[in-house]
Parts: C-alpha cells; sequence; structure tokens
C-alpha cells in the first residue's frame, strides 16, 4: 500500500481561492495493486472515495495536479469518520501530522518536501 497526497490548483470554494496562493486543495490517496482511492474533503464532516486507476493520476497530474508520496505505517481505519474543517484539517489527521502552523496546502506541500 502507498499513499500520495493530492495537490490541487483549481478549487470551486471562494475562502481557499482567496487564502491560498499556489494550491488551493489538497487530498490523500491509497493506491493498492491496481487501485486508487481519493479521499476527497468535500464539505465539512464530509469525505467522498473517488475510485480511479493508475492512469487516471496520470490523467490528473496533466490537469495541474501534484502528487508527493508520503510515508508512514498505518492508514486510520475509520477515514469516513474525520471530524474536520477544512481539506488540510483532514489530511493532517488521516496521515497522522500534529503541526498545528500547517493550515494551507502550501504549507502542507512544504512540510512533506523538507520531511
Amino acid at each position: 500500500m502507498i499513499i500520495y497526497i493530492g495537490f490541487s490548483t483549481k478549487t470551486h470554494k471562494i475562502l481557499a481561492r482567496i487564502i491560498c496562493k499556489n494550491f488551493k486543495h489538497c487530498a490523500p490517496v491509497i493506491i493498492t495493486k491496481n487501485k486508487c482511492k481519493i479521499y476527497q474533503f468535500t464539505k465539512t464532516n464530509k469525505i467522498t472515495i473517488i475510485n480511479v486507476k493508475k492512469r487516471d493520476i496520470k490523467i490528473l497530474e496533466k490537469y495541474g495536479w501534484q502528487f508527493i508520496r508520503y510515508n508512514t505505517k498505518s492508514v486510520p481505519q475509520n477515514a469516513l469518520h474525520i471530524r474536520a474543517l477544512t481539506c488540510v484539517q483532514f489530511t493532517k489527521k488521516f496521515c497522522c501530522i500534529k503541526k498545528i502552523a500547517i493550515q494551507t496546502p502550501d504549507a502542507l506541500l512544504k512540510y512533506l518536501k523538507t520531511k
């Protein structure tokens, strides 16, 4: 099992367009064999699982998504029940990152690149 964190430059949320500079949205992706699951934060306390294939990840990269590999030992079994207000909070709880200073997708990307 491989975990990637995907970062997107596009979003429909107005507040994210104002606050976030480069990347506006993030989502964890779990890849097992030939199956991929994107845990998409849709609204407060609502997570949607999107089943895609590996080739779909390549297509998303062409449309502005960037994926960073994240090394972790375990994945939360109750990922759909994580309570979060933003996509960054959800991704941090999903990956067990406890840094309070990370509040935007850009800050999360910077943290993951240095780790």
